[in-house]
This record gives C-alpha cells, sequence and structure tokens, in this order.
C-alpha cells in the first residue's frame, strides 16, 4: 500500500472508554439531515461517525456521565470538551 494512501490512516488505534466500536448502525436519513450532520462534524474537526456517536452517547447516557466514563478510561480521553465540540470551549 503506498504510504501516501490516506485510507491507512483512517483510524486512531485507541480505544474509547466504552470499549472497542465493533457494533454498526445502519440508520436512514434525510439529505438534509446528513448535510447538518457533515457541516457540524466538520467544524468540531470530527468525522461523521465519531460526531453522531458522540451525539448519540450523550443523549443516551447524559453529558456528565459521558465525561465521568471518558475520564475513567484514559487521561487525555475521547473528549476534552462538550461531546460536540461545539459551543463549550474553555
Amino acid at each position: 500500500m503506498p504510504l501516501d494512501d490516506d485510507t491507512a490512516f483512517s483510524r486512531s488505534g485507541s480505544t474509547g472508554a466504552g470499549g472497542k466500536l465493533t457494533a454498526r448502525l445502519d440508520i436512514p436519513v434525510s439529505e438534509e439531515l446528513e448535510d447538518a450532520v457533515i457541516t457540524l462534524a466538520t467544524m468540531a474537526g470530527v468525522g461523521k461517525a465519531e460526531f453522531v456517536r458522540r451525539l448519540l452517547e450523550r443523549s443516551l447516557f447524559g453529558e456528565l456521565s459521558c465525561v465521568r466514563r471518558v475520564s475513567r478510561g484514559a487521561m487525555g480521553g475521547q473528549w476534552e470538551e462538550s461531546p460536540t465540540g461545539i459551543g463549550s470551549r474553555t
């Protein structure tokens, strides 16, 4: 594989606080929703899947619980700010 092939470097190689990400969700969405996800993910500096995963975790587990899960996992964990990465910069 050529060294300039970006797909070889598409994953961080680290495991999040919730464990390995092995399960998948295939969810049909409107083009408008997909465009919104792409825009906000770009603003947060993450990919679509990472952005949506953060939103789901925040919604299902609560933001405080997510921060606790990440801080238990490893210092410098998954989130250094709000899971969306928008609006709560310190």
